[in-house]
């Protein structure tokens, strides 16, 4: 037994020992200032309950971005557009600097924003932006310098391949064009 406790204790010692921070996320933060509405393609229409999605992505570095927190519809009627505030743990000692940024995408081309994207559907992101983290109990720091995004078609395959069927066929008429002149 006494082998197996000193056992475990070496175990803990190799154990790197990760600090746990708190951030808070909404994009309407009224006494904070922030109103980040996010649209649809149009950049007019807002975005409205479960047909969109939207999650958090943090790191500690802005190219090191991975999703934290739940993933959630966007809010309806005149609440359209935006998220509900959330407090979001993130692996980050007291002080330390995450950054983070909102995706959206809709929900009809995947259950993630990974997904969404290569199934071609409509999504967007915010521009990143840094929060301290701080320690529980303490109060978490917002997203201050947040702002708005449209979301953005992204071509599905038919789309790619008409335009690279096209690129194929104005290559090719450039080329009968120029034998023809030699």
């Amino acid at each position: 037994m006494k082998s197996q406790v000193l056992l475990w204790l070496a175990w803990l010692g190799t154990v790197p020992a990760l600090g746990q921070g708190q951030i808070a996320f909404g994009n309407r933060i009224p006494v904070a200032g922030i109103d980040a509405p996010v649209f649809d393609v149009d950049c007019v229409t807002r975005l409205e309950g479960a047909a969109y999605l939207a999650q958090v992505y943090a790191g500690l570095a802005p190219d090191s971005l991975r999703p934290v927190g739940i993933i959630q519809p966007f809010r309806t009627g005149t609440a359209a557009g935006y998220i509900h505030g959330i407090v979001i743990t993130v692996e980050a000692l007291h002080g330390t600097v995450v950054y983070t940024q909102l995706r959206a995408w809709e929900a009809r081309a995947g259950s993630s924003f990974e997904a969404a994207v290569a199934a071609g559907g409509k999504y967007g992101w915010s521009n990143i932006v840094p929060i301290v983290a701080v320690a529980p109990p303490g109060t978490p720091r917002d997203p201050i310098g947040l702002q708005s995004f449209c979301l953005v078609p992204e071509p599905g395959p038919g789309a790619l391949l008409a335009l690279g069927g096209g690129l194929w066929l104005l290559a090719a008429r450039r080329e009968t064009a120029e034998s023809r002149r030699s």
